[in-house]
């Protein structure tokens, strides 16, 4: 077995976990050395599979990209793919209320998981914002 593959859960995080990581995210400093925020882009299987559990994830994660705001420093974008051969980005975001309207709107499609196309959108990302750098 590779040594990520070690590191996949194996089930997902309990209300206690998600709550203990939120802390330990309130305390944790901001430190930019750059002077430049942080970037996150936030992948969603929107496929039908996930559909039973959607909403609580929904909750869970807004609550999440809530704590951050206190942080400040962190863009975020959200992506996602459903459906046979839909993705979407949304621009880079600030606001986790903006961040949670956009992550409400998504519904689930049945379809195909699309993961290579969230990989090489994060690649080409960080491209564009490295030609930016220099």
């Amino acid at each position: 077995m590779a040594k990520d593959e070690k590191q996949v859960p194996t089930r997902p995080s309990s209300r206690q976990e998600v709550d203990a990581f939120l802390r330990r995210l309130a305390v944790t400093p901001v430190a930019h050395k750059t002077g430049e925020r942080g970037r996150l882009i936030f992948a969603m299987d929107a496929t039908a599979s996930r559909q039973p559990a959607w909403d609580q994830a929904s909750q869970i994660q807004g609550e999440m990209f809530e704590a951050t705001t206190s942080l400040g420093g962190l863009e975020i974008q959200l992506a996602y793919f459903r459906g046979f051969g839909e993705f979407r980005a949304s621009p880079w975001l600030v606001e986790s209320a903006e961040l949670l309207r956009r992550m409400t709107g998504v519904f689930c499609l049945a379809g195909e998981t699309q993961i290579g196309k969230v990989l090489r959108h994060a690649i080409n990302e960080t491209k564009k914002k490295r030609s930016t750098r220099w």
